[in-house]
């Protein structure tokens, strides 16, 4: 932002203090202070060797990079960390309910296959992930009704999470998605010119609706838990190991919830001792029974410290600044509903 000031002694000018003049961002200057920006982010000295490589070899190119809107809902932290371990969960959930064109097959542990209707099919591997932060690797061939031919390429995806609760202690997830697109055919820098709006477009939708329905699950888990099992159990596509522990993940959501949403009275009652007459150690057990485990409330995911990342040198990587390897110390649609409660 540049400040012009004005002769105010001129008539023409006595009105106005100063005039205002914005200078124009480059759109690629600020791709690149974005892309820096969440590589700075990344924990570098916690990652593999083989993660980092991964990485570099996306960012090295000169990649596209699209950071998407970020995204709040209401969600218990089990179910939305368990459909992010288990993304073929979801696809399972939407291909039962006739919402998608999607399908994701797991391969082995942290390694999908995507397939799309129109041809485009991609590996998907894990790189690392913890409670606040997972990062993706995607290598495919992309095929779509705007392009005249299939195009290989490799994506980066790195998902950051925050947990939090409003006022009423309703537990709450806050989303944002980074982006890094690296284009492997004859055209790219074509492509990014005349659709990578378009695509991004998409992208946003896709990731939007994507969390929307991890909502939608866990509320079901609180308030419609039977038709949410009952359409679980149609899914074929998922293992049924996973489809088992999802059953025990949303129970036990299900106890938070109506622990949460107990009525006051009962909240009172469980606050007293059953009667007067009781002893200290018997009051003390009814106190400790009158609340839920500690791990109910899933304070591990609201309130554990960040672990500290070492400073690190950095080495030009294309046109990006990425910190040096360290040894490693570990189309738009509307969101799926759930079928409503069965009379």
């Amino acid at each position: 932002m540049v400040y012009a000031q004005l002769d105010t002694k001129n008539p023409q000018n006595r009105n106005i203090r100063e005039v205002r003049t914005s200078q124009p961002i480059n759109p690629a200057t600020a791709m690149m202070r974005e892309m820096q920006t969440s590589l700075k982010k990344l924990p570098w000295n916690d990652l593999s060797p083989t993660a980092q490589a991964k990485i570099k070899s996306v960012v090295s190119g000169a990649p596209l990079f699209h950071r998407m809107p970020q995204q709040t809902i209401y969600s218990d932290p089990e179910i939305y960390h368990f459909l992010l371990e288990h993304p073929d969960m979801i696809i399972g959930f939407w291909e039962q309910l006739g919402a998608t064109q999607l399908s994701l097959h797991e391969v082995k542990e942290n390694r999908y296959i995507l397939k799309e209707t129109s041809g485009t099919v991609a590996t998907v591997e894990v790189l690392y992930r913890t409670n606040d932060i997972c990062i993706a690797y995607a290598k495919g061939e992309y095929r779509g009704p705007l392009l005249a031919k299939a195009y290989q390429g490799d994506v980066i995806l790195v998902l950051r999470t925050q947990f939090t609760r409003d006022e009423t202690n309703e537990p709450m997830v806050i989303c944002d998605l980074d982006t890094f697109v690296q284009i492997n055919s004859l055209g790219a820098d074509v492509l990014a010119k005349l659709f990578f709006s378009s695509l991004t477009k998409v992208a946003d939708s896709n990731f939007e609706v994507t969390v929307l329905f991890v909502g939608q699950v866990s509320k079901a888990a609180g308030r419609n838990i039977d038709v949410l099992k009952a359409t679980a159990e149609e899914i074929t596509s998922v293992r049924q190991e996973v489809c088992a522990e999802f059953y025990e993940v949303v129970d036990r959501a299900a106890m938070r919830y109506a622990y949460r949403n107990r009525p006051p009275s009962l909240a009172l009652a469980q606050q007293q001792p059953q009667s007067s007459g009781t002893s200290k150690a018997e009051n003390r057990n009814f106190a400790l029974s009158a609340k839920p485990p500690a791990d109910w409330e899933m304070d591990h995911f609201f309130d554990a410290p960040q672990p500290p990342h070492a400073e690190v040198r950095y080495e030009k990587t294309g046109e990006l600044n990425v910190p040096k390897s360290l040894g490693s110390n570990s189309a738009e649609f509307v969101v799926p509903r759930l079928p409503e409660r069965t009379k």
